[in-house]
């Protein structure tokens, strides 16, 4: 059997779907992005081919949830031209200069604020507020206490103790931090019953906004003062309570098709060392993930995929050169998605996961 350079994983009720029908968009409800900052390169041609082939014909209300570059990605298939907003927030952030070594916050969210001006043009703000068809979800967060603050000093221990009250229990997170998801329409489309939530629609006005706000990592970046619409506060990257999501949020019926980098799922920011409460095959019920395989990523140049150091341990010209060639090489988990689709087979690749299977241990995607 070919190897592939990606692999599908899926619940129980997505994988019998998948085995009795084929895949088919129709049956996809909701679409998941994750946080990760640069890591989403490795599936920007994933994303391409989504966009371009097989959502291409998407009449039915679909529901979009992401954070942090998650949001930045969902927000492009909302717009008029997905396909060119993408390739824009591919190009900007690719190429993303700084003449420092260590860029400042203000100037990384100066940066991130052109990227996201240049990717909506004036339209498309209201595109995505608009668009009953792409149903967008930012999740964002709003700071408590001293996490409202900008001063490092006070902020940075905030950071601490709510990082130590995560290892406890992951309930604390909203004693330091409210989620608040900015959603098309009168309602939202996908709930949260963990932590406290607070709902609020979208608007031309709050789009850019909510987007920049929920990839706007603490003391990387500043926070956004007072989204339109929202409660008063300073907004900051929704991967803090929803890093990968933890699955258990409603969404409408049907699948939840999940474009990740990874194959396995780590719930909040503060979760990422601890592989305890890293998400479990029951968790995954009605998802069918898709990511690059490991034996891929090995490939890749550096054997890594891009993440935010690599600011700081390349030159510019060499992070251009790796990031480039990354994006070039995903060619091949896309082009394995849409052969698998289209000939129909990849029911007989995908891995179907146990309600206990610890993802990041599963023998068979480390050895994909």
């Amino acid at each position: 059997m070919k190897k592939r350079s990606c692999v599908i994983l899926a619940g129980a009720e997505a994988a019998r779907r998948v085995r009795e029908e084929g895949l088919r968009q129709e049956q996809i409800s909701t679409l998941v992005g994750a946080s990760g900052g640069p890591k989403w390169l490795v599936i920007s041609q994933l994303d391409r081919v989504l966009m371009g082939e097989f959502f291409r014909d998407r009449k039915e209300p679909i529901a979009t949830v992401g954070s942090s570059i998650g949001s930045f990605r969902n927000m492009c298939y909302a717009m008029a031209r997905p396909l060119e907003a993408l390739e824009a927030l591919e190009y900007g952030y690719v190429n993303q200069v700084y003449d420092s070594g260590k860029p400042t916050p203000a100037e990384i969210t100066t940066t991130a604020g052109k990227i996201l001006q240049d990717v909506l043009g004036e339209e498309g703000a209201a595109q995505v507020a608009a668009n009953r068809t792409w149903q967008s979800h930012f999740v964002t967060v709003r700071g408590r206490g001293p996490l409202a603050s900008e001063r490092r000093a006070v902020l940075a221990p905030a950071l601490l103790a709510s990082a130590l009250a995560n290892a406890f229990s992951r309930r604390s997170l909203s004693a330091f931090w409210d989620r608040v998801v900015f959603h098309a329409g009168d309602t939202p489309a996908v709930h949260f019953d963990s932590l406290r939530t607070v709902n609020i629609p979208l608007s031309a006005g709050n789009v850019r906004s909510s987007v920049l706000a929920s990839g706007s990592i603490p003391l990387v970046m500043a926070g956004v003062q007072n989204p339109e619409g929202a409660p008063l506060g300073n907004y900051r990257d929704g991967g803090i309570t929803d890093y990968h999501f933890d699955l258990r949020f409603r969404h409408p019926e049907g699948v939840a098709l999940y474009p990740h980098f990874f194959p396995y799922m780590v719930p909040g920011w503060f979760d990422k060392s601890l592989s305890w409460r890293w998400v479990k095959g029951g968790a995954m019920q009605n998802t069918l993930l898709v990511a690059p395989s490991p034996a891929f990523v090995a490939s890749l140049p550096h054997g890594k995929i891009p993440d935010r150091d690599d600011f700081y341990q390349f030159s510019t010209a060499e992070r251009l050169q790796y990031w480039n060639a990354v994006v070039d090489a995903s060619r091949r988990v896309a082009e394995d998605f849409f052969e698998m689709w289209q000939q129909g087979t990849l029911a007989e690749h995908m891995i179907e996961v146990g309600r206990d299977d610890v993802l990041h241990k599963l023998d068979r995607v480390s050895a994909a």
